[in-house]
């Protein structure tokens, strides 16, 4: 029986495993450090106090277990690759050897060292973990406005540096949380305000797109700083490239990503953020058994412009790793990569949200419950599978 490794249980991971799971001749081992798959495409929900914390986590464990007895799941973290013996050793003293392995490890927040102060003062929200601590640093600050009449009276600012997807997302739905609890609690206090900060809004996006996630942000109360890069970051204050300065209790950075550290120490050709360099099939130079998915490759559509680094693309990868290393196996002909993104859905607050599909563009709250739908048809059948798995691991304990 091959064995099939992927080592991150990321959007790219599961979609390679979807497809490689078909084919119960296939060992599967998924290998993550953390115990479950983050929807990053809801964290802003969760930072705002949209949704509870597990609506936007799923097992990998059961998951795994749903999707068939050909498929392990392993709790631990990759450390080291040794692509000349087939072996990948974990941090836990674990080598496990493979025929193939998928790396679909990631990434991580970029802090930029040229700006400093960045790293020390702010916080990523790539994670599971760094979307939570953002959620009770928020809930604690209202919390004490609510109780404390001498906290009421004083004004709070969180700073949001990047003024891409993520940046954009995130400082409309605080805004939007803060407004919303501010008129049901009919607060009589100094408001919460919501800085955002970067050259301009949604950098590479249509001008319509733009212009009206500019117009919805300041509907919000969004208070939007373009044109200057952030040069140094003190504590609780942010110098602007063109002498400005913002005081804040909060910052968050989305600027930027790079690789996860294990994706950064693989000995393969990189990119200047640290993603494998891989060819039309997802495989790095000189390594016919490997395939880099998702965050952690450096993806270009078939003219050679590099690719957006989304859920969209990070599935279609894993999926045509998965079905790659079957048609390997069957000694059929690989496919190349044609990844292209099929529109874009923004979420911009409450009911609110843009989708650009291309052709044409929608907003409002018809567009929010497209997005919506999106998600749902993402998360559901991966819920489904994980309930099937629970069941199964259940039963699996008490037979024993």
């Amino acid at each position: 029986m091959h064995h099939v490794v992927i080592v991150g249980g990321s959007y790219a991971g599961l979609c390679a495993l979807n497809e490689l799971s078909k084919h119960p001749a296939i060992r599967i081992t998924v290998i993550d450090r953390h115990p479950y798959h983050f929807l990053q495409t809801e964290g802003y929900d969760l930072i705002a106090g949209k949704v509870p914390f597990d609506n936007t986590i799923i097992g990998l464990r059961s998951l795994c277990a749903g999707f068939g007895d050909n498929v392990t799941f392993l709790h631990t973290a990759a450390e080291r690759l040794e692509p000349e013996s087939n072996c990948l050793i974990c941090e836990d003293g674990n080598v496990i050897e493979y025929d193939y392995i998928i790396i679909a490890a990631g990434a991580v927040t970029r802090f930029f060292e040229s700006v400093t102060g960045l790293k020390t003062c702010s916080h990523g929200v790539k994670s599971f973990r760094a979307a939570f601590k953002l959620k009770q640093f928020f809930e604690a600050e209202l919390y004490k406005r609510l109780e404390s009449a001498k906290e009421s009276k004083e004004k709070y600012s969180i700073l949001v540096g990047g003024a891409g997807l993520s940046g954009v997302e995130i400082a409309a739905e605080m805004q939007a949380f803060f407004n919303r609890y501010y008129r049901s609690n009919s607060l009589s206090c100094g408001k919460i305000k919501i800085h955002l900060v970067g050259n301009s809004i949604l950098p590479g996006m249509k001008s319509n797109v733009v212009n009206k996630a500019k117009k919805r942000l300041k509907e919000l109360g969004v208070i939007i700083h373009t044109g200057s890069h952030i040069s140094k970051v003190e504590n609780q204050c942010a110098y602007l490239e063109d002498g400005k300065t913002i005081d804040f209790d909060f910052m968050i950075f989305t600027g930027g990503i790079m690789a996860a550290p294990f994706v950064q120490s693989l000995p393969f050709e990189k990119n200047k953020i640290g993603q494998i360099v891989v060819n039309g099939y997802l495989r790095p130079k000189g390594a016919e058994n490997v395939f880099v998915v998702g965050d952690a490759a450096d993806l270009k559509d078939r003219n050679g412009k590099r690719i957006p680094p989304t859920a969209q693309s990070a599935e279609q990868s894993g999926t045509v790793a998965g079905h790659n290393i079957v048609a390997l196996l069957k000694g059929k002909k690989m496919q190349k990569a044609d990844i292209k993104l099929r529109g874009l859905a923004i979420a911009l607050g409450g009911r609110y949200a843009i989708i650009d599909a291309g052709l044409f563009c929608i907003d409002g709250i018809v567009a929010y419950i497209g997005k919506k739908f999106i998600e749902k048809s993402y998360k559901w059948p991966l819920r489904l599978r994980a309930r099937n798995g629970f069941y199964k691991i259940s039963h699996c304990t008490k037979e024993k």
